[in-house]
């Protein structure tokens, strides 16, 4: 696969734009934005993947001993006095790293994508965990970083990919399940040719990869404010309001599918969704967690 170059996301002010500017779009076409908004939406949105796991990070099958959700796994390692356990975060551009100030000494980040990871990784990660990049891979660059991952892990060595569920919400409330606003982001998925339905494939193709022992855990994450503990709250705002929001232009620009001709109809779509979440206890977003690991021979 072809290198993607992600130029930089500038306009003529120098005011920096929300979305990804690509080289070549028919290369890479992620959906949503990368700017500083985005980067609080996503540190609140894992808060409420990991409440909803349980509080653990860790679902794979291997115990890492000496010899976002990074962040939160090197202050664990930190309180468990396990500082021989680097940490390595990428992304396809800095934009969505945390400040240096908030990086421990046993996190580092580098700028490479899932389909083309450094030749120098080979064999050499224990633990690899990428979450919700389905609206993100096409399915040749799922199946290619699939085979990048099982490169770089060591024998023994493990994924864990957390996805959404793209059928909708489980809810008592039926107009939930098939909300229109669900179409904003399946018409998004079909025109940029990502997998949006990624639930229905990955196993297969986890195998088809190499992978052995693969296992899959499904939770519930709320979507909902107003009827979600305190200690919740945070995390289901971030997944039943702020996604909608930061599809919006996308979606605006491929002029509304039909579905909205304007801004005002979109927006009036999204704060019905959001209305009868708040006015809905028991609505959550199933999201699924497949474990698998690279043979020991």
């Amino acid at each position: 696969m072809a290198t993607v170059k992600v130029l930089p996301a500038v306009s003529v002010d120098e005011k920096p734009k929300r979305y990804y500017i690509f080289e070549s779009e028919e290369v890479h076409k992620y959906l949503l934005p990368a700017d500083e908004e985005e980067r609080v939406r996503l540190d609140e949105q894992s808060l409420g993947i990991i409440q909803a796991f349980d509080d653990k990070l860790i679902w794979a099958p291997i115990a890492l001993k000496e010899g976002h959700w990074l962040l939160s796994l090197a202050k664990e390692l930190e309180a468990q006095k396990i500082p021989s356990i680097r940490l390595l975060g990428s992304d396809i551009t800095p934009r969505m790293f945390p400040p240096p100030s908030l990086i421990p000494h046993n996190a580092s980040f580098s700028t490479d994508s899932i389909t083309e990871l450094p030749a120098s990784w080979s064999g050499t990660i224990s633990l690899i965990h990428q979450r919700l990049l389905f609206l993100a891979l096409q399915e040749p660059q799922w199946k290619t970083a699939l085979s990048e991952m099982y490169r770089v892990l060591t024998p023994g060595g493990c994924i864990q990919l957390f996805e959404l569920n793209y059928r909708g919400f489980d809810s008592p409330n039926e107009a939930l399940k098939t909300h229109k606003a669900f179409q904003f982001r399946n018409r998004l998925g079909e025109v940029r040719t990502v997998v949006v339905d990624i639930v229905d494939h990955l196993e297969g193709w986890i195998k088809e990869a190499g992978f052995v022992d693969v296992k899959i855990q499904k939770r519930g994450v709320p979507v909902g404010v107003s009827w979600v503990d305190e200690s919740r709250k945070r995390g289901a705002k971030a997944i039943s309001n702020t996604f909608w929001w930061a599809i919006k232009q996308p979606v605006l620009k491929e002029g509304g599918f039909g579905l909205v001709s304007n801004e005002e109809e979109y927006d009036a779509v999204i704060n019905d969704l959001q209305r009868l979440c708040e006015e809905t206890p028991g609505t959550y977003f199933d999201c699924w967690v497949f474990t698998a690991q690279k043979p020991v021979a």
